[in-house]
């Protein structure tokens, strides 16, 4: 019986050996091949190699910013994770140096106490390099704990993103392909769908140094340097940083990195391509042509492979960078029109400088044949290289805003510089010819009645002083109009509130919009830069004398009308180009180029170039007015009247709210009422009898101090323009005596810069 169970027993024994010796050989002759592959595979680490950020250069290849050498302060992983075996190994081998064979030779009970007491003092000292590190980087110890949380949910992502890829292949056995909606929320943190700990994924971050202060100063690093045996994982590593070498110029423009937000990550296009895709702690470009163009300046990843135990590489990809980006902007011109704001002359009636001071404001310059702009000045500036440090004091500069783009974002009142495109839509839509002519008394009349509103500045400017020379044809003096009606021309040429506030009545308020949207008002130009659209007029609901004053104002570029700079750059240049209106354009070469993220739009994409639809006649004659606001004594900007060059422009002095600045508390937060609402004050004026140092930009203008914004457009020469630009200084007083002279320091860059022969 019992050798009769034996029997059994080995024949189920050999049955299940040869089954098993069976399914081996199956394994390694029939499949061999591939379970070489997956064991190859579970056995590799996988480090990715940063590329080096592409360039971007000016017009003229000036270079603007640049990855340059730099050394950064990285720790290794498992000290910013204090993983309990790396921690150990520290210890020991402080101990091993320290004492040699006596530690070995202690009793075993010895031994751990030892290697207890020395793990305490090597987290003591790990605490101790954080606080050393924070002080380097003029931050404090929460500061470096955000980054070294941003390193962890960096290397979490890591993790996921390879636990998806074994887990996509596991359910491709049970034909669940397609897409997994759950894969992206839980990728970056969420908590659905697979445990990470299930599939023990390991990645090669894990053991290597990750940047917390990165470009260190030449003293830091010597400091640290002699502190490395004290700090452990602490690594002094070669490495580069974004250096712009024109420091503040054109800050706006060519914008600053910032480390990617949850919002980045979550709408990455490159979602699921290690190689492309951001993670936690990378740099991203958050403003200008950083952002703008941040598909063709990052590069991507490099890719290096090797076998776990093996310090030999299985398989190396090459990191590629970044494409160098041109843009269209001059930097040298750009630089002094700059400087041009920071000292403006103010003179009196008879020439004599009385101050000079900083202003707010922007400048644009147009090349009118192509559209490319050659300079984008918004004053005031900041500095690039140390944006970083000082975020938090730029972000709360209420009074200055210096992170403003003025250029783009500023949509203010455009004043008198609009006269030109109600004029060339008045003659174009036939609610006036060109020799139809308005009389100006000073005062608007309209249907034979003179109103109470709409007076010509020429009453605001002359009727205390000078009560009998109320009547614009009279003003100046030394060049009267001869007859006292005005058709367009004279009307741009004097400036004429009651000529286009009559053109405005004409038009109504929808004729307004429409020509005004034709010359780009009311909508972002489409640069590529965070704009402003502006605003139009819009059709009023309450009584028909009310709905018909607001086209009186909009005529006039009041009330209801807000342009940036850039669009009334851009409406010069269309007026320069006989009525051909072109997107304006910061990158010589469009491929590649990430444009920003914008509202979604269910209005067509406009054309990058476009004919109006225009009276070829009412452009002569704008042309001809303009002409003769500088270069005829009745012409408002004769301050910019030059030999050399013929100017063609338009001057604007719109009415502006006082400025009222918000209220903040010691830590620099908006103070706000019981309802909720921001509390701000009103700021004091500066005029010449009560400067105010502190606000000197902030002028007041006229007997009564009476806040202004000075706008003047324009373009050169008369002949075969080739640029087109707008000023704009922010309550600064009036087009015509401020924003001209300002001009004439454009036209003189211009002229230096070769733009304007």
């Amino acid at each position: 019986m019992f050798e009769r169970r034996l029997k059994i027993f080995l024949g189920i024994l050999i049955g299940v050996t040869a089954m098993l010796l069976l399914r081996a050989a199956h394994l390694q002759l029939a499949n061999g091949a591939y379970w070489r592959k997956q064991a190859a595979e579970t056995l590799q680490r996988r480090t990715l190699v940063e590329p080096v950020r592409g360039g971007i250069v000016d017009f003229k290849n000036n270079v603007l910013a640049e990855d340059v050498a730099c050394i950064d302060a990285a720790v290794d992983y498992r000290a910013i994770d204090l993983d309990p075996k790396w921690l150990k190994e520290q210890a020991l081998s402080r101990l091993v140096a320290r004492m040699g064979l006596n530690y070995r030779r202690a009793e075993k009970s010895a031994r751990e106490k030892l290697v207890a007491d020395e793990t305490r003092r090597v987290q003591a000292d790990i605490a101790n390099m954080w606080k050393t590190l924070a002080k380097a980087a003029g931050k404090n110890v929460e500061d470096i704990e955000e980054v070294k949380n941003a390193i962890r949910r960096r290397i979490e992502m890591r993790q996921r993103s390879l636990c998806f890829r074994k887990y996509e292949l596991a359910i491709k056995k049970e034909d669940a392909r397609g897409s997994l909606p759950w894969y992206k929320d839980w990728r970056l943190g969420g908590n659905s769908n697979p445990d990470l700990d299930n599939f023990n994924i390991g990645v090669s971050e894990q053991a290597e140094a990750h940047v917390i202060v990165p470009n260190i100063s030449t003293e830091v690093h010597n400091q640290l340097k002699k502190r490395l045996e004290q700090f452990p994982g602490l690594v002094l590593r070669p490495s580069k940083h974004r250096f712009y070498p024109y420091g503040e110029v054109a800050c706006h423009v060519i914008g600053h990195l910032a480390p990617v937000e949850l919002n980045d990550l979550h709408n990455d296009p490159n979602d699921g391509n290690e190689l492309l895709e951001y993670y936690p702690n990378d740099k991203i470009g958050r403003s200008g042509a950083e952002s703008l163009c941040e598909l063709t300046l990052r590069g991507q990843r490099g890719r290096i492979q090797r076998l776990l135990g093996h310090d030999e590489i299985h398989s190396h990809l090459e990191a590629r960078q970044g494409k160098t980006v041109r843009l269209t902007i001059d930097i040298n011109l750009q630089m002094q029109i700059e400087n041009a704001f920071k000292q403006v002359v103010w003179r009196d009636e008879q020439g004599v400088i009385v101050e000079d001071h900083e202003m707010h404001g922007g400048a644009v310059v147009i090349d009118i044949p192509t559209g490319e702009v050659r300079a984008l000045v918004s004053y005031p500036t900041y500095d690039l290289n140390t944006i970083d440090d000082n975020y938090a004091s730029l972000a709360t500069d209420y009074v200055n805003r210096p992170l403003v783009n003025r250029a783009t974002q500023s949509q203010l009142e455009p004043g008198s510089t609009v006269k030109p495109i109600v004029g060339i839509g008045a003659v174009s839509q036939g609610v006036t010819t060109l020799v139809d002519t308005v009389e100006c008394e000073g005062y608007l009349v309209i249907d034979g009645r003179r109103q109470l509103h709409g007076r010509c500045w020429t009453a605001s400017n002359f009727a205390k002083s000078k009560p009998l020379l109320v009547a614009h044809h009279q003003i100046p003096s030394y060049d009267p109009h001869p007859t006292g009606h005005l058709n367009l021309v004279d009307a741009i040429q004097r400036s004429c509130n009651v000529y286009f506030e009559n053109m405005g009545n004409r038009l109504g308020i929808e004729g307004l919009s429409y020509w005004y949207s034709q010359f780009g008002l009311g909508s972002p130009t489409g640069i590529g830069l965070p704009e402003a659209k502006g605003k139009l007029p819009r059709s009023f609901k309450g009584s028909a004398l009310a709905g018909r004053q607001i086209s009186w104002y909009a005529g006039i570029g009041q009330g209801q009308i807000w342009a940036t700079p850039i669009q009334m750059a851009n409406v010069a240049a269309t007026i320069g180009r006989n009525g051909t209106w072109v997107r304006p354009r910061l990158v010589t070469e469009l491929s590649d180029i990430a444009r920003p993220t914008t509202q979604p739009s269910t209005q067509p994409a406009t054309p990058d170039r476009v004919a109006l639809p225009v009276s070829m006649e009412a452009i002569t004659a704008v042309q001809e007015g303009m002409y003769r606001v500088v270069n005829t004594p009745a012409g408002s900007a004769t301050i910019l009247a030059r030999k050399d060059i013929v100017i063609c422009g338009k001057t604007g002095t719109a009415q502006a709210q006082p400025l009222r600045i918000p209220m903040q508390d010691a830590s620099g937060k908006i103070m706000t009422d019981e309802k909720g609402n921001d509390m701000r004050y009103t700021a004091q004026m500066s005029t010449r009898a009560q400067p105010n140092e502190k606000m000197p930009w902030y002028r007041g203008d006229g007997e009564n101090s009476n806040p202004h914004h000075a706008w003047f457009i324009g373009y050169a020469p008369r002949e075969n323009p080739t640029v087109a630009f707008a000023i704009m200084l922010e309550y600064g007083g009036t087009g015509g005596h401020d924003a001209a002279s300002i001009s004439k320091a454009v036209l003189d860059a211009c002229i230096k810069h070769g733009y304007l022969r």
